[in-house]
């Protein structure tokens, strides 16, 4: 941890000697952390758009507790979790809350042609997962490819920020929201692959992960982690 004074061994800190960046004061910013370990899947998330697949629920891969999203092999089946608000489904930030969603995520399984992924911050009330012209701020994979993604509800951008040697098998996401852009970021969470002018959402968001099989092959995609930052509203 870094540390705006070093003290000497057996010397007592003090709070002010912390980075602001590990002080949760809550007098401008709201970080929530969100919890897939110890709860049900259900308890926070709403699996209702599951469609044919099996629904999320926490799983320990390889000695690392995580969520699995799994869709089986026939063609068109999905995987889908939603983030519920009060235990029901509904939004929980909006684009002026300027936003940052962070996403620890592993795609181990998918068939390289059609549509199989979207992960990030969509529009809760979307009447489906892989809608056409989503309202939302989200990664998408289809046909091999991983475009960020802005879109109103009624039209979208989508752009190519596939890494060079193709989509890592385990990495970490970023979708930086505000009024005037959206910024995606592919493990190095400083420099953004993409920075998006066009289509910005402009209803409520919440965060959503989806998978879909195609040409009869399994998809499938774990959750390692997820995190929420957000403007402490302000009247």
């Amino acid at each position: 941890m870094r540390h705006k004074r070093i003290v000497a061994t057996l010397d007592i800190g003090a709070s002010a000697d912390w980075n602001d960046d590990h002080i949760s004061n809550y007098t401008s910013v709201l970080v929530q952390e969100i919890d897939l370990i110890n709860q049900a899947v259900a308890t926070f998330w709403n699996t209702a758009q599951t469609s044919g697949g099996s629904a999320p629920v926490s799983t320990f891969y390889d000695h690392h507790a995580m969520v699995i999203l799994n869709t089986g092999g026939v063609t068109g089946q999905i995987s889908s979790m939603r983030l519920m608000r009060g235990g029901a489904v509904g939004n929980v930030t909006y684009i002026d809350d300027a936003p940052i969603f962070t996403m620890a995520v592993g795609l181990t399984a998918f068939h390289t042609a059609g549509l199989v992924a979207e992960f990030g911050l969509i529009d809760s009330a979307t009447a489906a997962a892989f809608t056409a012209n989503q309202d939302g701020a989200y990664f998408r994979i289809s046909d091999n490819v991983l475009y960020g993604v802005t879109g109103t509800g009624a039209a979208e951008t989508a752009v190519d920020i596939t890494p060079v040697g193709g989509i890592d098998v385990w990495a970490a996401y970023r979708v930086e929201l505000t009024s005037s852009y959206a910024k995606f970021y592919i493990n190095d969470m400083k420099t953004p692959v993409l920075t998006q002018t066009l289509t910005l959402p402009n209803s409520d968001l919440t965060p959503k992960f989806s998978i879909q099989s195609q040409n009869n092959v399994d998809s499938t995609m774990y959750v390692d982690g997820c995190g929420l930052t957000r403007n402490k509203y302000s009247g």
